[in-house]
Order: C-alpha cells, then structure tokens, then sequence
C-alpha cells in the first residue's frame, strides 16, 4: 500500500472514530448546557486550566519522540512508558498538595476537593501501554478506533446519569476519572505489547522532550491567558459563558480536523530528508486544512446567535456574540497546530520553542493592555492575535520546508470561491417562524453544500493540472477500488 493511500485510509479511520467520539461529546455538552448553570461551567473552566498546566509540565513528547525514530526499539517504548509513570505521578501528587491554595486564589472554595480527585486521571492516562504509540507510529489506527468507542461510550453513560440525578459539576471530574481508567486498562485489551520498568534511555528521550516541556508550559500561556485574565476580571458565570462559547466554536476541531491530521504528519516526518517530497507534503496538507476550515470558519461568523441559541439554550444567548472572534480562534486553532506539529517533524523543536516564547509575551501584554475592557474586547483581541502569530509561524515552515506561498494560495481559491458562492445563496434564503434546530439545520445544510459542490467544480477548473490535485483524483481512485473489493 502506497504511503499517501495508507494516510488517507488512517484519516478516514480517525474521522471515523472522531464522529463517535466527539459527536458523544458534542451531544453531552449540549446536554450538560441544560442541566448545569454557568456557575458549574466556571469550576470547570478553572478545573481544566489548572489541570492543563500542571498535565503540560508532564508531559514530556513521549507520542512525538517515538513517531520521529528512525529505528525504534522495545527499550524506546519501555522508557517512554516508565518515564510517563513516574512524572505524571509526581505532577499529580503536587496538584493533591496545591489545590488548598489554588481554591484561595481563585475565590472558589469548590475547586480545592474537586481539583484533588480530578488530577488522579494524568497517572491513570499513563498507565496505558506504550504499544498504542507504536501503532501511531506505523499509521495504524485500528486499535485505538476500537479503544476509544469503549472509552467514550462508557464516559457518556456515567456523565450524563450524575448530571441528571444531581445536577453538579462533579459529573464532569467523575466522568473523566472512569475516561482514563477504561482507557488505560482496555489498552491492554486491544494491543498486544506488554511493557517493563526501565529508564534505559531516559537522557535520549529527555534530550529531545525537553524543548517540547517547555514549549507546552509556553503554548499552555497562549492559549489560556484569556481565560486566566477573565477569571481574575470578570465573575465565576462569566468565565463559563466565555469558556463554554470558545469550547463550542473549536468543536469541529478536536472532534475532527486536528485528529485526521495526524497522520500527515507521520507522512511528514518520513521525508524530511527529501526536500521535494517535502515541500509537496507540507503544502498539501496545508491545502486541505485551508480547504475544510475556510467554509466552517465563515458560517461560524454569520450565525452565531442561531448556532449558541440552538446548541446551548436561551440561558446562554447573552454570549452569543463571542462566537464571531472565536471563529478566527478556531481557524488558527486548527493551522497553528498543523504547522506546529510539521516544524516538530522537521526536527526544529527549539526555533519552534522561541518563537512560541516571544509570541506568548507579546499576546499576554498585548490582552493585559488593551483586552480588560469586556469579554468582548478581550475575544476579538485575542483571536486576531492568534491570526497574526499563525501567519508568522506559517512564515517560518516556508523558510524550512520552501513549500511555497503562491502555490498554496493557488490551491486556495476554489474553496475562497465555494464559500463565497455558499455565502451568496445562503443570504437569499428566507426562513421566517421557523425553529432554531429547523433553521440552523437547513442553513448549515445548505451552505455546506453550495461551498463543497462549487469547491469542487472551481478545483476542476483552475488546479485541475496540479500534482495535488493528480494526487486526490489518484487516491480517490484507489480508495474507490479498496472500497469494492
């Protein structure tokens, strides 16, 4: 099997597997909206920025070393396995110790008790064998598919039946405690490797992870630095509208679009030392993100009172409006991560480090001077921000991939007419004494539709002679065969 082939098969089984796993999670965010009031948003929100922090300070890049090994052996995972034991143990047992305070910190007496119970997941997550890393590595993702659906599905049943029965943010910290533990035993289950206690090649792994550490606590900064500065600026309901708004919006990110990226990295990193093959596989994928975040970034900013009354409820409409910032929020989510991920390939984790570190200071002065006024202020500044260092760090892989800007912009512009036209047809469509599900429904329905039909008819046209597009018709041959036999 080709490589691009076995990518395009394994992105298929993530998004698969995504549609499962987020789509319970999408409906149990809904559901949790009505049960819960913003109040229990907020422990959360302030629950999960905590936890984050001290998760990063764990996490050493475990998945990243062992998918960029040339070579990889037992004592690669064996250490890997051990190293994730012992840290995340560590972290938690310094969250246990810490949350009395964190509690007095942040004005919320309900943080400390749910913030020790919480913290006991990242040594659960650890304790899952390391062959599931080996299976990432090799693009298989047929164990984890299978994993995952006990995973979440079991979740699902355990959140939703604590909210109902009592209606508290402690469905949320149980839930994701019997997450971990099912996760890490079923892992067992479904792979066959059996790890040993070793710390054989701890100073190798360290060497390369500990770029990666440091630019988690960074990137941990970027991306909660708004959420920190409203929990200290603005009530406890406050931060769960602004936090439950951002967390709707990047929704079709981590329910699909990071995850069927992976394994363009994977292909990525395989050709790193092929400046041609290189340039192509960068700027391809970069075409296809561009291509699905395009038309679903623009519908995000047309209708975000439809899409929060309908997802969320009416007891959630007075933040509606964020959504249109947390769009741009979502687009760059999305690109950031692929081009962060790519310049790891690439093997430039420390370049990667400091240019993470200087945008990181610059956001954070940026937010305290000018973005304190509203949630408003602070969510459009903070997205147009994230625009402009993705921008800049896109500028950087093209320094060390040359996959070329004119090339990519090209590839660009079906999708920029199909979400033109979408937007165009969309407008014209009148839908009065309707019901927000029925309206949000047609519409989204109908916009992606024009956008996909006339991306496709626009590609045809104007890239129909590129390699890329040689390369779709190419796999979408292949796939159509597979799919027959």
């Amino acid at each position: 099997m080709s490589a691009s082939l076995k990518v395009i098969k394994s992105a298929a089984l993530l998004l698969g597997m995504q549609v499962v796993q987020r789509g319970l999670g999408i409906i149990s965010t809904l559901i949790l909206a009505r049960l819960l009031t913003p109040d229990d948003f907020g422990i959360i929100a302030l629950i999960t920025i905590v936890l984050q922090f001290f998760e990063l300070l764990a996490e050493i890049g475990n998945q990243q070393y062992i998918v960029q090994k040339e070579t990889l052996h037992d004592s690669d995972l064996n250490t890997a396995w051990t190293m994730d034991i012992l840290i995340k143990s560590f972290v938690a047992l310094a969250v246990i110790c810490s949350a009395p305070l964190l509690s007095v910190f942040f004005e919320t007496p309900e943080l400390a008790l749910a913030l020790a119970i919480a913290t006991l997941a990242l040594p659960l997550r650890a304790l899952r064998t390391p062959g599931m890393m080996q299976a990432v590595r090799e693009i298989d993702y047929r164990p984890l598919f299978r994993l995952t659906l006990w995973q979440k599905g079991l979740s699902f049943i355990a959140v939703i039946t604590i909210a109902w029965l009592y209606q508290s943010y402690w469905a949320i910290v149980l839930g994701s405690l019997l997450s971990a533990a099912v996760f890490a035993i079923g892992s067992y289950r479904v792979h066959p490797y059996r790890p040993k206690w070793s710390l054989e090649n701890a100073r190798e792994q360290w060497n390369f992870s500990q770029w990666l550490l440091l630019r988690g606590i960074v990137g941990f900064t970027r991306s909660q630095i708004d959420n920190l500065i409203v929990s200290k600026q603005f009530s406890t309901s406050a931060l769960g509208g602004y936090n439950l708004v951002r967390e709707i919006s990047l929704l079709p990110a981590l329910s699909a679009i990071i995850p069927m990226s992976e394994p363009l990295l994977a292909s990525i990193a395989r050709v790193k030392d092929d400046p041609d093959s290189l340039a192509y596989r960068v700027r391809f994928s970069l075409a296809i993100m561009v291509t699905v975040l395009t038309p679903l970034t623009t519908f995000l900013m047309l209708y975000p009172d439809l899409i929060v009354l309908t997802l969320l409820g009416e007891q959630w409409q007075a933040y509606s409006h964020l959504l249109r910032p947390f769009a741009l929020f979502f687009l760059t989510f999305c690109l950031f991560a692929l081009i962060s991920d790519a310049i790891i390939a690439l093997g430039r984790v420390r370049a990667l480090f400091v240019f993470d570190l200087i945008s990181t200071i610059t956001i954070v002065a940026i937010l305290l001077l000018i973005g304190t006024d509203s949630l408003s202020v602070m969510a459009w500044v903070r997205g147009w921000l994230a625009v402009i260092t993705t921008i800049l760090l896109l500028f950087f892989l093209n320094q060390w991939s040359n996959f070329g800007f004119y090339r990519l912009f090209w590839l660009s512009v079906p999708v920029q007419i199909g979400t033109i036209l979408a937007f165009a047809t969309d407008t014209l469509v009148q839908m009065p004494e309707v019901s927000t599900f029925l309206e949000l429904l047609v519409r989204g329905t109908l916009f992606i539709t024009v956008a996909a039909i006339s991306t496709a008819l626009s590609a045809a046209v104007l890239i129909y002679n590129t390699p890329e597009f040689r390369q779709i018709r190419y796999l979408a041959k292949k796939m159509s065969k597979e799919s027959s036999k």
